[in-house]
């Protein structure tokens, strides 16, 4: 029997989450529709849900499709509940090359009144992600370096860094959408995007927001995103004088919201690396961030102020030296918007990816 010629060797995209409201499945999103696309056969392996135990029914219809299709190479994101999933299915289907990708670890987060869980991630599911993968990578210098990874061995590719899109005209919309948000010309708008978790460091930003200085030009704060502290977050975040917050869900029009801001706010706990943190830098926004993970090695040739974890003082003092000095954002910004160009560019996300692949293919 004559066997059809295959040109491209298929890769499956894993991936879990709702659109706009994880940097993960988004970096999916923009890896199926770039120039890779010619070079592979993507097959998507999506998930809109997590995962709160063993989901047999989503193993049985991802090995059926898995078989279905004989990738040459599965690509799981994550390693928590959903990337375990992910790898499980691979290795029931027989395929023989699975990367996993860290961006981000259970062992990272608080979960209080479910300390049995949050063990079960760290000592089980997790482990058994990364020893069933054949190759493994994180998504920046901080992750490569943590010591759960330090057994890897071989099985480490390396890094493969977030990258965005670099816009054309970072500004082309900020008109229309400070008049849809109802910002005057003269008004400073902060803006935060992330999951609404209390490990983002919104008590530490409303703590913050109540310290700044009184100034005569009106100043508001953007929230984009969700999660399940919304609520508490609402509050901690409602009644501060001399700032208009705005929380506004998630949003897929997140760069037109970038746009219309001055400034961009990232006062998180603990962090890999942040597709929202590069996006804002690719439209010349400057950022105060705290001094975690990759937010320290994206910053530490400028584009932002660097502040401790938790200390809204610190954050307040590098706010205010910002939010009353629009040509030093001009410049903060625009160098951040060079660090992204020549760092963090979708181009250098698939680049790298691009390397990792081949690598293991010819393996």
């Amino acid at each position: 029997m004559q066997r059809r010629a295959v040109s491209r060797p298929v890769v499956v995209q894993h991936s879990a989450g709702t659109p706009g409201a994880n940097g993960p499945l988004t970096a999916v999103q923009r890896v199926l529709t770039s120039p890779l696309a010619d070079r592979y056969e993507f097959v998507r392996m999506h998930q809109s849900a997590g995962n709160g135990s063993l989901n047999v029914p989503l193993l049985r219809e991802w090995v059926r499709l898995l078989r279905r299709v004989r990738p040459a190479l599965v690509h799981v994101r994550g390693l928590q509940n959903e990337g375990l999933h992910g790898v499980l299915a691979a290795r029931l289907a027989g395929c023989p090359r699975i990367l996993v990708t860290v961006h981000g670890t259970v062992r990272d987060l608080r979960q209080p009144g479910r300390p049995w869980r949050h063990r079960l991630l760290v000592h089980g599911a997790e482990p058994a992600t990364l020893r069933m993968a054949s190759h493994v990578g994180t998504v920046c210098e901080y992750a490569a370096g943590r010591g759960f990874l330090r057994h890897l061995g071989t099985k480490f590719v390396g890094v493969i860094p977030n990258g965005v899109p670099l816009p054309a005209h970072p500004r082309a919309s900020r008109d229309r959408v400070r008049a849809d948000l109802g910002l005057g010309a003269d008004d400073v708008a902060m803006i935060a995007v992330s999951r609404l978790t209390w490990e983002k460091g919104y008590g530490v930003l409303a703590d913050a927001l109540r310290r700044l200085p009184p100034s005569t030009t009106r100043r508001v704060l953007l929230v984009a995103g969700d999660g399940p502290d919304r609520d508490p977050i609402a509050a901690a975040l409602t009644g501060i004088g001399g700032v208009d917050v705005r929380l506004l869900g998630n949003r897929l029009d997140v760069p037109d919201l970038l746009a219309a801001a001055d400034l961009f706010v990232f006062p998180t706990l603990h962090e890999n690396l942040s597709n929202a943190l590069l996006e804002a830098m690719a439209h010349g926004l400057p950022v105060v961030a705290s001094a975690v993970g990759g937010n320290v090695e994206v910053l530490r040739s400028g584009g932002g102020r660097l502040v401790p974890p938790g200390d809204p003082d610190a954050l307040a003092g590098a706010l205010s030296l910002l939010l009353d000095a629009p040509v030093e954002r001009g410049h903060v910004g625009e160098l951040g918007r060079k660090v992204v160009a020549e760092g963090y560019s979708l181009d250098v996300m698939l680049g790298a990816l691009d390397r990792v692949y081949r690598r293991i293919l010819t393996e």
